[in-house]
Formats: structure tokens, C-alpha cells, sequence
């Protein structure tokens, strides 16, 4: 199969592309679920894992006719923006030739997306100053939508101007802010009324995608030795896929949750469309490396 070389792994991945395949809508997209109406969020990891395994770029057709509102793609019409997704739609547009301008576009306007500033509280050890990026306006600075956005403009701050370095600067400020004592990131706050919150792997394999041009910071180390350690220990298809894309990535081996996802697929198939897809993003290996996802 073109994109793929490692025999071992040929079953699971012509599987995961084959379901895929079935659960496409008419409209070119996919839901998070078959037969559900097409979302931004597993239609970005379908097609970016439909490619990889393809051995070739992002089609990226569907992603141009997405509905608009201003320069943002809309998930879902009537909702407000979600910024997080609009970064994922970039990173695969700049990945690809073609698609550059467009990704660009979305990093320019999300250099002007900042967190909601709360005050200070005694409750929670972090830095509320530190204004980086929430999934939708008026909320707060999450550790998700920070990452992928973070990560778009750091792709992209040679062509998108100044302000990117100030942006970046915050972010990469902000997640350390909100690591983990244990190592890694929960979804928002690292601890609250002196309780220390503990880390997931798919906020700590997204913060060190964001973070993984600093590989020898001290946070960045340690949320790097958790997940080695932990990554098998979410055993859903997003969270083992995710933990493999960002040991990859960070030139670690992705065996441990490579091979869960390859050897009990049967049993973890539970994550939906995008599960299958990002699963399948983790397990088909590319002589391109992971273009979307590396800085």
C-alpha cells in the first residue's frame, strides 16, 4: 500500500482506511459519527489521514467549500467560532502547496484571538495575565485550543508578520505556566485550592506538539518522560493515537502506543470517525514524516 512501510501494520491500516471510506458523507466530509452531518474536527483528521496512508497531500477540495463566516471556517452554523478547529483546518492547508495563503489567512486572524482575563485567585497557582487562546470568545485559556494554535503560528510566522513572536511568546509562556507538577497538562488549570490536578495524555501529547521546538526545557522534558510512561494508560483511539503522532514527532520511537492501537483495534474501536482517523493517521507511516504536525 502506497504510504506504508511496515507489512505488520498493512491489516489495521487498510481497516482504518476502509472504514473511512464508508463513513464519508456525500458531501465530502465526515461526522463524528456515520451518518451524522459533516464537522470540521473529524473531516481535518479524515482527510489528513486519508493522505498519509495515500502516500500523497491533503485533498484539500472539501476544507475550501467549508461554510464561512468572516475569514473562519464554521463547525457548526448558529455556534460561535471554535478556534481550535479553525487552527487544525490551517495546519493542513499550510502543509500543502496549494493551500499555503488560505492557512496563512486563519494564523493571521488568530494572532487577534486571546483568552478572557480573569483575576488573580488564590485558589488556582497560575498566571491569569497570560492571555493565549480559548476555544470560543469571552472564555478562558484552555490547553487544547492554546496548543494548536500555538503550533499554526510557530508554522507560520515567517510569512505572517511581527506580532507573531509576541503571540508565541505568550503561549509558549502559558503552557509552562500550566503544567502538571507530575509532568504533562490537564485541560486547564494545573491545580486548584492546593490540590495538584494530574495530567491526561491527550492535552500532554497536544502541549508537546506545540512545544517541541523547546525539547530541552525542563517542562517539556518531563511531560515527555510522562507520556513515555503513561501513554498506554487512556487506551481510547484518540488518546493512543495522539500520544504516537507526538513521540513521533518528537523523535521518540511511538512504539507502546502504536502497538496498542495496532493490536487491540478490535477492542478499542469505540472513539468514532475521528478516532478511526486519527488512528489511522497514527498507524500509516509516510516518507514525507508528519508534515502537518511539525514545526
Amino acid at each position: 500500500m502506497a504510504g506504508v512501510t511496515n507489512p505488520a501494520q498493512d491489516p489495521i491500516v487498510a481497516r482504518l482506511r476502509a472504514a473511512l471510506d464508508e463513513a464519508r458523507n456525500t458531501d465530502g466530509g465526515w461526522g463524528y459519527a456515520a451518518g451524522n452531518a459533516s464537522r470540521l474536527e473529524p473531516t481535518i483528521w479524515a482527510l489528513a489521514a486519508r493522505s498519509r496512508a495515500d502516500g500523497g497531500l491533503v485533498d484539500l477540495a472539501r476544507l475550501r467549500q467549508w461554510p464561512k463566516e468572516g475569514p473562519w471556517l464554521v463547525d457548526v452554523p448558529g455556534t460561535p467560532i471554535n478556534y481550535a478547529f479553525n487552527a487544525l483546518a490551517a495546519l493542513a492547508l499550510v502543509a500543502h502547496g496549494d493551500g499555503v495563503a488560505a492557512g496563512d489567512d486563519l494564523a493571521r486572524a488568530l494572532l487577534d484571538v486571546r483568552g478572557r482575563r480573569f483575576s488573580q485567585a488564590a485558589a488556582l497557582r497560575q498566571d491569569n495575565s497570560l492571555q493565549a487562546w480559548p476555544w470560543v470568545d469571552g472564555t478562558f485559556s484552555w490547553v487544547e485550543p492554546t496548543s494548536w494554535c500555538l503550533l499554526l503560528v510557530k508554522k507560520c510566522r515567517t510569512r505572517i508578520g511581527p506580532a507573531a513572536a509576541e503571540r508565541i511568546r505568550v503561549g509558549d509562556a502559558m503552557l509552562r505556566d500550566r503544567a502538571c507538577s507530575a509532568g504533562g497538562w490537564n485541560y486547564g488549570s494545573s491545580n486548584v485550592y492546593g490540590q495538584e490536578l494530574f495530567p491526561y495524555v491527550p492535552t500532554t501529547a497536544i502541549g508537546l506538539l506545540a512545544l517541541q521546538d523547546q525539547r530541552t526545557d525542563p517542562v517539556v522534558v518531563r511531560a515527555r518522560s510522562w507520556l513515555q510512561e503513561h501513554a498506554g494508560s487512556e487506551p481510547s483511539l484518540t488518546s493512543l493515537a495522539l500520544a504516537a503522532i507526538a513521540l513521533r514527532v518528537h523523535g521518540l520511537s511511538p512504539g507502546a502506543p502504536a502497538a496498542l492501537l495496532a493490536t487491540r483495534f478490535g477492542q478499542i474501536a469505540g472513539g468514532g470517525t475521528l478516532g478511526l482517523a486519527m488512528a489511522l493517521y497514527a498507524l500509516a507511516e509516510s516518507s514525507s514524516g508528519d508534515t502537518i504536525f511539525t514545526i
